[in-house]
């Protein structure tokens, strides 16, 4: 019996630097990642077998897509991840976007702090180890009309060759501070032009 999932070009979602996201054509509510340049695959293992390690240690998975395993498709073989879905149905939009435009910023403002507030407070319960936090590889999620959220959906993984991080509390937690200022670094660089950018930084960090 073949169980290889068929994509389409119609099924595409997008493509980050190494894979392309690709509807679930059974599930709308799941997506494919498949590799599709040199190099991804050393990523994707890498991503993987942290997902794994988490799936282990039973956490919440409230600032991540749950990943639901490997799969066969007739692009090559894929993995299978939530899509995440604001509560109208339509796929939820990136964070730069909601950065970069000064109006979504205003609109959205306490949302997005008390949001940023939540993603680092889950970061740092589950100790999620991030290569990197980009706002391109974060979702802002509407639950409701009222209620949101911040997904991350790539970049999870620890990539140091001793990897002390994934199993001492301290050596984590100390890992996400340093990353996570990175991050709010970068919004500020990346969103010169928003001049709400800083203060939104400000309030995260109060």
């Amino acid at each position: 019996m073949d169980n290889t999932i068929l994509l389409s070009k119609d099924d595409y979602i997008g493509k980050g630097l190494h894979r392309k996201c690709y509807h679930h054509p059974i599930d709308p509510n799941k997506c494919i990642k498949v590799n599709y340049n040199d190099g991804a695959e050393e990523e994707t293992n890498r991503e993987i077998a942290y997902y794994k390690h988490l799936i282990r240690r039973n956490i919440a998975f409230d600032a991540l897509a749950k990943y639901y395993g490997p799969v066969s498709t007739n692009y090559g073989k894929g993995h299978v991840f939530e899509l995440i879905r604001d509560y109208n149905g339509e796929i939820a939009i990136p964070l730069e976007k909601y950065l970069a435009d000064n109006k979504l910023t205003k609109l959205y403002y306490d949302d997005l702090v008390v949001s940023l507030n939540n993603l680092k407070s889950a970061l740092l319960k589950d100790r999620i180890i991030t290569m990197t936090i980009k706002s391109k590889n974060i979702l802002f999620q509407h639950l409701s009309a009222d209620k949101s959220r911040l997904i991350i959906i790539d970049n999870i993984g620890n990539s140091t060759l001793i990897p002390i991080a994934n199993y001492i509390s301290f050596f984590a937690k100390a890992k996400i501070e340093r990353t996570w200022q990175r991050f709010l670094a970068s919004i500020i660089k990346e969103n010169s032009q928003n001049k709400l950018i800083t203060r939104l930084v400000e309030d995260v960090n109060q």
